[in-house]
């Protein structure tokens, strides 16, 4: 049997980085997307391969739990990995990677759903005979809440949740596999040093200056000052995860931390999909209203 070829997989709760360390490691020699795929929010591009976003993102539409929906805090059901839409799923993952691997250069390929969606990659993984070499992305969650509230349809503390679940169930998944954590300051305080940490944890030879100054610009840099600091959860974990850049595998205590996140995520599922289901309800309610309306309106027209 053929030896396992390594995927490189960037993992991180989105607005984390995880575009501009793939458009990094593209630079680097490294086969991450088919087209930058540049929008207003990464000006450089997205750096994705939209198969692999549509595909994960279909296994949290199969439960209703869809990134733009309340619903996507909510844990994926106990046996989720046995249903047969998520197996299907892993099926076309599988074929679609399968003829893209071994060319001339690695491959890999960054979306931040797969930190939730680890157990199914794990399969994936499996069944392609391939060796995930994980680069994990993080960045203080005050600041990715205030982007992701910026940009999509829910508030900071939303927001800040999910950050909370994407990184403890990002590093429960990878376990005590090998890891290159990345912060997203250190893009800009210590671009070089970033990259010789993943040249050499991936075995690739390092960017030049010019090379690296055209792929990482500081006015691209969207931080804000005044922003309010994350709570205590959230910014522990943040730390736990800051003190692990430079070592090779998470520690025991942040595999620890991040074990009692997802303790507390079930603790408070209950109450979770309660609301959920009363906020159903009352959007139900409102469309009958609606279309209620609309027929009176009708019927006072032809009166």
């Amino acid at each position: 049997m053929d030896s396992p070829v390594p995927i490189i997989t960037v993992l991180g709760m989105h607005r984390s980085g995880t575009s501009l360390c793939a458009s990094v490691l593209q630079a680097m020699g490294v086969d991450m997307a088919e087209a930058a795929a540049p929008s207003p929010e990464n000006q450089r591009g997205h750096w994705e391969r939209p198969r692999i976003n549509d595909l994960n993102e279909s296994v949290f539409a199969v439960f209703g739990r869809g990134w733009r929906s309340a619903a996507h805090v909510l844990a994926l059901p106990e046996h989720w990995l046995g249903d047969a839409r998520v197996q299907a799923v892993r099926r076309e993952l599988a074929a679609w990677i399968a003829p893209r691997l071994g060319g001339a250069f690695p491959f890999g390929f960054k979306d931040p759903r797969t930190s939730r969606l680890l157990p199914l990659w794990r399969q994936v993984f499996a069944d392609l005979n391939v060796v995930p070499r994980f680069v994990y992305c993080v960045r203080d969650p005050a600041q990715v809440a205030r982007s992701v509230a910026a940009r999509d349809p829910f508030g900071r503390d939303q927001a800040e949740y999910r950050w909370l679940l994407y990184n403890a169930g990002g590093v429960a998944g990878v376990g005590d596999d090998p890891v290159c954590v990345v912060p997203y300051e250190a893009w800009f305080t210590d671009p070089v040093g970033v990259v010789c940490r993943l040249a050499d944890f991936l075995g690739l030879p390092p960017l030049d200056a010019r090379a690296l100054a055209s792929v990482v610009d500081g006015a691209l840099r969207h931080d804000a000052a005044g922003v309010a600091p994350a709570r205590k959860l959230a910014a522990r974990l943040h730390q736990r995860l800051l003190d692990c850049a430079g070592e090779p595998r998470f520690s025991t205590d942040l595999c620890e931390f991040c074990g009692f996140v997802l303790e507390f995520e079930q603790l408070v599922q209950p109450l979770l999909v309660e609301t959920e289901v009363l906020r159903a309800s009352v959007a139900d309610q409102n469309r009958v209203i609606g279309d209620l309306n609309g027929l009176v309106r009708q019927l006072r027209a032809a009166a």
